[in-house]
């Protein structure tokens, strides 16, 4: 009877795991996301050159302003509506359904200003998913395995992303396959496979295949088992200004993330300049470039996860903060596009590291009924940040681009100023602080790590 009782008290302890069911929703929607994601900016691009003929950086800094802040507007709403009502996986399929149904209505986008305009909506309606999809796997872990857990998923979900975003390259280089599919499916193709422009048809594949996906990823995340909260455990709406005036740990965060997100930001919209036109790179290379940084995050995304859960989530944060300002001056001096992937292998290291360390970071200091709201409060209060980032970077870029006529100029001097600004912004982070203490260091992992040195070895 005793052995009995001390195994169901050892398997009590047992750490609770995300189920199948999180990680195929997650790699689905990543999917979806794989397929059309990586070349939204590359289709506005192609859309400038084929009206105008020159590029218009205002646009683009608006085209990836809408992207960061247009998520972000209802997050703190969706996050606060689903810790209150607590249905949080019907959240995240109407989401997903809706908000991956519209990208195939961009494919109808006449201008820029209606791409820009369609964009935002779509990405409104994604919104619904993000934090509400966050706070759904948070309760599905404990906090002793958070960072290994979420390191596997971001290896599921960022593999699904790169077998995408690689499919959508290969496709895009056969254009005569929307003809193939409109003629086998006899009188019924005009429908299932409505005309469109020459230059987009590159396109038509991936977005339509990307709304599909979305509606499976939604009807599967009805089924996954959802942790239910106690009801005098469900809080109201949880305002921006109060999160963000409390003294405290989130406060400090959210304000330090200020620096860096507006340096980040400034040079979004030049990086597809670069490939697109710079480089004249396909859309297979820019679907290699996203591949290999997408690739690179997942060989590191696991070991930085359990990394961070030994030596705390502010020294990962730190790391991958710290080098992304080498990004935008690899962009600035690329002669080719094998320099743009070594760019982006470094960007996706620095994700790894930081990006799933930043979530679990606020996992850690937020209350467990308001994880949502934390999350959707951070996003929003960043997204807006990275609005004026990008959409100031744009109007700079074109100020200069007028004052000085050279669009190379433009662009290499927006890309120098945002990695400066970034190197400078990482230091901020040395301002936050750990909720707890954990069993090791970042120093004392990478000693462990390399090889000690043979006493009876000469130096040299």
């Amino acid at each position: 009877m005793a052995d009995n009782k001390e195994s169901n008290e050892v398997e009590s302890f047992q750490p609770q795991k995300l189920p199948a069911s999180a990680y195929l929703v997650g790699a689905l929607t990543q999917f979806a996301l794989g397929l059309h994601s990586p070349f939204l900016q590359t289709y506005l691009v192609d859309m400038q050159n084929a009206l105008y003929g020159v590029k218009n950086f205002a646009e683009l800094g608006a085209f990836r302003s809408v992207g960061n802040v247009a998520p972000t507007l209802l997050q703190p709403f969706w996050g606060a509506t689903s810790d209150k009502i607590g249905h949080r996986k019907a959240f995240v399929a109407f989401g997903t359904a809706l908000g991956l149904f519209v990208v195939f209505l961009f494919l109808w986008a006449a201008t820029p200003v209606d791409m820009i305009v369609l964009y935002a909506i779509q990405s409104i309606l994604f919104s619904i998913q993000i934090p509400t999809w966050l706070s759904l796997i948070g309760g599905l872990m404990d906090e002793e395995n958070r960072g290994d857990e979420l390191g596997k998923l971001g290896l599921a979900t960022n593999f699904a992303a790169l077998a995408a975003t690689m499919i959508s390259g290969f496709i895009a280089g056969m254009p005569a396959l929307i003809p193939i599919l409109r003629n086998a499916f006899g009188s019924l193709g005009p429908l299932i496979f409505p005309s469109v422009e020459a230059w987009r048809e590159a396109y038509y594949i991936p977005f339509y295949l990307t709304a599909i996906v979305g509606i499976m990823a939604s009807i599967l995340a009805l089924g996954i088992k959802e942790k239910k909260q106690p009801n005098n455990n469900r809080k109201g709406f949880p305002p921006i200004h109060r999160l963000l005036s409390q003294p405290g740990d989130f406060r400090r965060f959210s304000f330090v993330a200020v620096f860096f997100s507006f340096a980040m930001s400034m040079a979004w919209p030049y990086f597809i300049v670069v490939q697109r036109d710079w480089l004249n790179s396909t859309i297979l290379e820019i679907a290699i470039a996203s591949a290999v940084m997408t690739l690179s995050i997942v060989i590191f995304t696991i070991p930085f996860g359990r990394l961070s859960d030994r030596v705390g989530r502010k020294p990962l944060i730190l790391l991958g903060r710290g080098l992304l300002f080498l990004v935008p001056l690899l962009y600035a001096f690329a002669l080719n596009v094998y320099m743009i992937y070594v760019a982006n292998i470094l960007a996706g290291f620095c994700v790894a590291s930081s990006m799933n360390a930043i979530t679990a970071y606020i996992y850690d200091i937020s209350p467990e009924d308001e994880r949502g709201s934390h999350l959707a409060v951070y996003n929003t209060f960043t997204g807006i940040v990275y609005l004026f980032g990008s959409l100031l970077a744009g109007i700079f870029g074109q100020l200069i681009l007028i004052a000085i006529g050279s669009e190379y100029l433009s662009v290499f001097i927006m890309l120098i100023v945002s990695g400066c600004l970034r190197f400078v912004a990482s230091f901020f982070y040395l301002l936050i602080r750990e909720p707890r203490e954990y069993s090791s260091t970042l120093w004392f992992e990478l000693r462990r790590v390399r090889p000690s040195r043979r006493h009876d070895t000469d130096l040299v």
